[in-house]
């Protein structure tokens, strides 16, 4: 036999293992074997331990089949709640269309009883515009002028219920001339309170809308406003008409 050959043939622990994976017959030598292989390979002085540590018991050498519990014993999932609400319950929109909160009783109405309502919106719009801070710095309506376009973005943000509004523009001739205090405002109408008590719904499409701040006219395009008002703050107007 060679000193020095290619290659060894396998020891009978591998082949032991081997056939135990491809359920083929053991040798029963195969401890034995073992025993020998290790000793090989170990330092001299450590061969006197090798059959104490391969008595030992290795459990991770051996396969256990996993163990499923029943079904009767496996924990329910919880099912996901809807968020509540803090505070108070609120109503659904169809709730509120249910109770008519969104009508307005147009018999009940009278100019007189919304006129505080359109006081205090004019010292809102006063705070919010400023018009006679910009008057002093020399301000005259020009659209080259930055601070008309500063104006306009403070115009477009504004809420108009309580403004007294003027049609002056509409593709429906009926509506022009109207002018009356805003006591309701949706995304497609305005609707007004005249000075006769009688309530008039005004589509924002295609007409256009006038006001008086301070003495300063605003003349705004219905189509501009054709969003709800806490939505139209997220949004750019085309350009303004603005008039002394």
């Amino acid at each position: 036999m060679e000193k020095n050959p290619i290659y060894y043939s396998l020891p009978n622990v591998v082949t032991e293992r081997s056939a135990s994976i491809i359920d083929l017959p053991a040798s029963s030598s195969g401890a034995k074997d073992l025993k020998e292989l290790v000793e090989t390979w170990v330092p001299k002085d450590d061969k006197d331990e090798v059959e104490s540590e391969l008595k030992k018991y290795f459990p991770l050498m051996e396969k256990k089949s996993r163990v499923r519990p029943h079904k009767s014993l496996k924990k329910p999932k919880k099912l996901k709640q809807p968020p509540q609400h803090r505070g108070k319950k609120r109503l659904t929109s169809k709730q509120r269309r249910d109770l008519g909160l969104h009508l307005i009783d147009k018999t009940n109405k009278t100019f007189e009883m919304f006129l505080p309502i359109h006081d205090l919106w004019k010292s809102y719009a006063q705070e919010l515009l400023h018009i006679s801070h910009f008057l002093q710095s020399g301000w005259n309506g020009d659209s080259r002028d930055t601070k008309t376009e500063t104006i306009q973005n403070r115009v477009r943000k504004m809420d108009y219920f309580g403004c007294f509004l003027r049609v002056t523009r509409s593709r429906c001739s009926e509506y022009v001339g109207i002018q009356g205090i805003v006591i309701r405002e949706t995304k497609n109408t305005l609707i007004m309170v005249c000075p006769d008590d009688s309530v008039k719904t005004i589509p924002k499409m295609h007409s256009e809308f006038s006001f008086v701040v301070d003495g300063v006219g605003f003349s705004i395009i219905g189509n501009h406003l054709h969003q709800r008002p806490a939505e139209r703050a997220k949004h750019n107007f085309k350009k303004l008409c603005l008039w002394l």
